[in-house]
């Protein structure tokens, strides 16, 4: 009977009564709660089934929540790679009730309640192998793995899961950004280390080495939030995570290193990113499917030397990219020989190739120019048009070699680099400058042998420089590799920077990003002007791209070593890089009796016509007698490169991360904290800030539906904040931009106001000038300086019309000089005035206000019909603000003690804070928080807060060491808008203050006249 009960039981499985239930494709929950051990606390598990697609193999992908527990968000990005890619994306609900801690970030290796070590069958990790079991009989899935990605805390949980936990199914884990780690370190604790925990010999901590398992950081995960773990273990991982990451990297191969054991963890280190999650996860996914580009390397003995390809594979495998490569390669051969080649057509004819490198003989592309168009842009264009034919996504790349190392070298140099470009620029091909990365070597490390003993092949440094600069050409962001290919690595590390720095720095040159002007509108509306400057860049060939930080430093040196007298060079500190930021001081001698003007450029990495502006301006007021009237009433403080980290590379923001343009009053970037320290010791009356702007907008689409521009080439931002003192806002917006403008229209260039296009209810409106502090425009102008402030015509032009740009640049520069020295009594009264007001404190303080809305005309360029046009577009004036919340001026700000970084902050903008002597009791308005929201996306790091505020009067008793922050001071309107709580881009609003709903700011307003403070 009991034989039959089996065989029925049986029967009735394979029937389907007993069958799992069928998972249904799309997106779906189900409720997991077969695995006994966790019976009692079933898991709602979220997912996506791509709807088309081989469902038996799709990849099987878990993804782990943040600290918030929050699946909805992760659930939606997942969902768009899982239909991109073709995998299935399941995210485990692991509620904070049911999971807390212990049980979610710890796995559940300590049973907190009874202070014990749980059996690993009884920790979260079993149950995710018993979901896949579960997964896979529910979607047919034939798969026998599954791969683990978890950000943040579902990072922490990723790193334990793979320590502590030996799944039979795990292909591949990726481990994103924890808070903290445990180290598999037999000399510290759970959760820190393992030495309490049995189970984790030495045995096992090198399988877990062995395991195939990446370690995702982001370079600007770097913010030490109020969540973020500062236990002393924890803080002894390091200040941030991703200090924390670097170091437990750091501990696993030093401990691997020191067994002789095998370790195949990766690091990636992903730049422009800080602690997001969704943008992580979406650069983890190609890694963790394994796609790979592809690339097709055809030349000769220059591409066989020293394992180029290999090199280019390492590289790549090293900075977290598979990238797959074959070669077909013969000593000597040229384009036209791999023509006729069976085996080179073969190879292009299999598809599916990213990139397909074309190589030509040395010289071949150095001859005259109508030899090299018959013998190799064919060629060139056969190969070509088969990669069109078989790889249509693919991308042909011109490996620019580089000339002999002869006395012809820069001859050939030169023709080799206008003919690779001249054919990059008719095939609409890449372009992989080696060649010009080769002659910056040469220039800047002449003790870097580049050259095989024969004067022409590469040595292994020439070849691992030109394995970077395809590194940088293929995968487009910058890196630090810690593949050396047997180089010092110092050496290799500067090979490394020098190649990026190279591609990055010029990718419109090299096609990567192709012009977004036709050629057309820059001859007919964009001529450059007939005088040539010998300046960094513009003494350069157009074929070797913006003059790199080495040139611009020597040709700053070289000017300051011929007139020590007049002008000096210095350095304002150092960068997070390490590179120096130079400035330039003329005439500080006698300061005291000329007038103080700031100028800088370049505080964008990406514009650099402010940069060659600067220069000219340098040679010129050195050079010319004009120039050296000018000195004779004006002492200036120069700075020519402000983000010299982000000019390096041709990026808008630093290397931290931040807009610097962005940061000028939460001084979170320690570039801003330096430049900021200058300006104050410097202590101008007058200051320039040199920008470029980006022409081309997708809303001016909206006009004639075709692809348009703004026309003009010099737009002039205006600090609109009502704080600002009336004679400097009269001064910065009257005399010296109308001043400014004319300099321009005799020079045959053309201006108007900088605006910001909006798309509302499918139509453009503007918006015009600066508003709050953030910008260096509004915050020279609180400080009681005449503010400057220009965008000349030019992000994404690269070298075209660059003498234009950087003369727009110089000309507007040499106005504001010329008409501080015509005009410098009036102007040194108007300021005074402006500075007398302020510390009498007569006017109430505008906390909020709005721009008025008008209708301005705004000139346009057409480029499909290459004409120029006028458009009236509704504009909000920044201007003509309305006020909103406005309160009266107190006599000065008190805070407690504890407002060190505030203070730090303030003092470092040029604000005067003193500290109390002695207690004393005040009666303040205190601020109490009646509204809180923070927004809930991330904006330069932070997520802004917006608060409203009631004021109360009260008597509060202050302690010796309390702040003091009298508004009797030049620098009272920035203190203002900084510290009162509402103001936008405030320190409330920028989160240097953190406060809550219901709570009192630690800022009060002093407000006695007759106190005896």
């Amino acid at each position: 009977m009991k034989k039959l009960l089996l065989l029925l039981i049986i029967s009735l499985f394979h029937t389907g009564l007993y069958a799992f239930p069928e998972m249904p494709v799309g997106e779906g929950m189900f409720t997991y709660k077969e695995y006994l051990p966790f019976a009692d606390r079933p898991v709602d598990v979220h997912y996506y089934i791509p709807e088309s697609g081989d469902i038996r193999n799709m990849p099987i992908i878990f993804v782990f929540e943040g600290a918030d527990r929050n699946y909805g968000y992760l659930l939606k990005a997942w969902k768009e790679e899982a239909k991109k890619h073709q995998f299935m994306v399941f995210i485990p609900q692991f509620d904070l009730e049911r999971f807390p801690l212990s049980d979610y970030q710890e796995i559940g290796v300590m049973d907190k309640k009874n202070n014990g070590i749980r059996p690993v069958e009884e920790q979260t990790p079993a149950l995710t192998d018993k979901m896949f079991e579960y997964i896979r009989q529910c979607s047919g899935s034939k798969r026998k793995g599954y791969m683990i990605y978890g950000h943040s805390a579902g990072g922490q949980f990723v790193q334990r899961f793979m320590l502590f936990h030996d799944s039979p199914y795990v292909d591949k884990a990726v481990i994103s950004a924890p808070g903290w780690y445990t180290f598999p370190d037999t000399t510290q604790d759970y959760p820190y280390g393992v030495r309490n925990i049995p189970y984790i010999t030495p045995e096992a901590i090198k399988k877990y080495l062995a395991k195939p398992i990446i370690l995702q950081l982001a370079t600007g995960d770097t913010i030490r939030e109020s969540y973020l773990r500062k236990t002393p273990q924890a803080e002894m991982q390091g200040r941030n995570r991703y200090e924390r990451g670097n170091k437990f990297y750091q501990y696993l191969r030093q401990i691997a290193a020191e067994h002789n054991w095998p370790c195949n963890w990766q690091k990636i280190e992903e730049e422009g990113l800080g602690h997001q999650s969704v943008e992580m996860g979406q650069r983890a996914v190609p890694v963790m499917l394994g796609d790979s580009l592809r690339a097709l390397f055809i030349g000769n003995s220059y591409t066989h030397y020293n394992q180029l390809v290999y090199q280019v594979q390492s590289l790549a495998v090293s900075i977290g990219h598979k990238l797959s490569v074959k070669s077909v390669e013969y000593g000597g051969w040229t384009l036209k020989q791999h023509v006729a080649n069976p085996e080179t057509r073969k190879a292009i004819q299999e598809g599916n190739w990213d990139f397909v490198i074309l190589q030509e003989h040395s010289q071949a592309p150095a001859g005259e120019k109508e030899w090299v168009k018959k013998n190799v842009y064919n060629a060139a264009y056969s190969l070509d048009s088969l990669r069109r034919l078989y790889n249509p996504k693919g991308k042909t790349v011109f490996y620019m070699t580089w000339g002999h190392d002869i006395e012809s070298y820069s001859v050939m140099q030169q023709r080799l680099a206008e003919n690779y470009l001249e054919m990059t620029k008719q095939l609409d091909a890449w372009c992989a400058p080696v060649g010009i990365a080769w002659k910056r070597v040469r220039m800047e490390n002449p003790d870097i042998t580049l050259y095989d003993p024969d004067r022409s092949h590469p040595s292994l440094q020439g070849s691992y420089l030109a394995a970077n600069v395809f590194c940088s050409v293929f995968f487009g962001r910058s890196y630090t590799s810690t593949y050396y290919a047997d180089l010092p690595q110092e050496e290799a590390l500067y090979l490394q920077r020098t190649a990026q720095e190279t591609v990055l720095g010029n990718l419109t040159l090299w096609n990567i990003r192709p012009f977004t002007q036709p050629e057309a509108v820059t001859r007919s509306f964009y001529p450059e002007p007939e005088k040539n400057y010998s300046t960094p860049t513009l003494r350069k060939p157009v074929e070797e791209g913006l003059a790199s930080l080495f040139e611009i430093t020597q040709y700053l040196k070289a000017l300051t070593n011929k007139y020590p007298e007049k002008v000096t060079l210095s350095n304002i500190g150092n960068t997070p890089q390490g590179r120096e930021i130079p400035i330039l001081y003329f005439g500080h001698a006698d300061a005291g009796k000329k007038m103080k003007i700031w100028i800088q450029a370049g505080l964008h990495g990406n514009e650099p016509a402010g940069t060659e502006a600067a220069c000219i301006l340098s040679d010129y007021l050195l050079h010319t007698p004009t120039g050296n009237a000018l000195l004779e009433k004006n002492a200036i403080a120069l700075i020519p490169i402000a983000n010299v980290d982000g000019y390096a590379l041709q990026n808008r923001k630093s290397s931290c991360h931040y807009d610097l343009n962005r940061d000028q009053s939460k001084l979170a970037d320690p570039v801003t904290c330096m430049l900021k320290e200058a300006y104050r010791k410097w202590n101008p009356q007058i200051a320039l800030d040199i920008h470029e702007f980006n022409p081309v907008r997708k809303e001016f689409e909206y006009f004639r539906h075709s692809e348009a521009a703004t026309a003009d080439d010099v737009l002039f931002l205006s600090a609109g904040h009502p704080n600002i003192s009336t004679p400097v806002g009269q001064l910065s917006n009257g005399l010296f931009r109308e001043e400014a403008k004319k300099a321009l229209t005799t020079g045959g260039y053309s201006s108007g106001f900088y605006f910001t296009p909006t798309i509302e209810n499918d139509s453009v409106y503007a918006v015009k000038d600066a508003k709050s502090p953030q910008s260096s425009a509004t915050f020279q102008a609180l400080t009681n300086t005449v503010s400057l402030f220009i965008e000349i015509r030019g992000i994404g032009l690269g070298r075209m019309s660059f003498a234009r740009r950087a003369e727009c640049g110089f000309l507007v520069a040499r106005s504001l000089l010329e008409t501080a020295a015509h005009y410098d009594k009036e102007i040194k009264n108007t300021l005074q005035r402006a500075i007398e007001e302020t510390c009498a404190g007569k006017n109430d303080v505008c906390v909020t206000f709005q721009s008025t809305r008008k209708e301005f005309p705004i000139s346009f360029i057409d480029f499909g019909k290459n004409e120029r046009f006028t458009q009236i577009l509704p504009t909000l004036d920044a201007l003509q603000a309305k006020p909103e919340i406005i309160r009266k001026r107190p006599k000065a700000y008190v805070m407690p003690d504890t407002c060190k970084q505030v203070v730090e902050k303030l003092r470092i903008l040029g604000v005067e804070v003193e500290q109390l002597e002695y207690p004393n009791t005040l009666t303040v308005q205190a601020y109490r928080i009646t509204k809180y929201q923070q927004s809930t996306q991330e904006w330069e790091n932070i997520c802004p807060v917006n608060v409203s505020t009631q004021l109360i009067e009260k008597k509060r008793k202050f302690p010796a060491g309390s702040y003091l922050v009298r508004l009797n001071q030049k620098n009272a309107n920035l203190a203002i808008t900084l510290l009162e709580p509402e103001s936008a881009n405030g320190f409330v609003n920028f989160e240097v203050i953190s406060t809550a709903i219901g709570e009192e700011l630690p800022i009060y307003r002093l407000m006695d006249s007759n106190s005896s403070i």
